[in-house]
């Protein structure tokens, strides 16, 4: 259910931080689908084709083009596994600045990717307590 949740593009900006609007390309998430997400506020627009899928497990999403995206890579996994009473969900975001993001990085970047990843966690926890 978690796992369905995550990757209902519908769905996508009740709990994903960073988007608050998404389009799945085609008929179901597998690899080479291609998610199309609208940032929300200050964040980027970008387009991700899924690397991995692996139901209920696991997903990578990596970027193939983005709007004002200040990385040469950018991807995003997503893993879902059993918990005490529920299941435990991990969001990893695995980035690489470029131009001058290399050097704002670890003062701008890094802390509002944190921020948006430790937000769209609380989001599913809400909405799974």
């Amino acid at each position: 259910e978690v796992f369905a949740y995550l990757h209902d593009a519908d769905r996508r900006a009740d709990w994903d931080a960073m988007a608050d609007l998404a389009r799945l390309e085609g008929e179901s998430v597998a690899p080479g689908a291609r998610l199309h997400l609208r940032g929300r506020r200050t964040a980027p627009s970008w387009v991700g084709e899924y690397a991995e899928v692996d139901p209920p497990r696991s997903s990578v999403l990596r970027l193939v083009e983005g709007v004002g995206m200040p990385f040469s890579d950018f991807r995003q996994t997503i893993r879902v596994a059993p918990g005490e009473g529920g299941s435990r969900v991990t969001l990893r975001l695995e980035y690489a600045p470029r131009g001058a993001a290399r050097v704002l990085d670890p003062f701008t970047l890094r802390p509002r990717l944190a921020t948006a990843v430790r937000r769209s966690l609380e989001n599913l926890s809400r909405r799974f307590a």
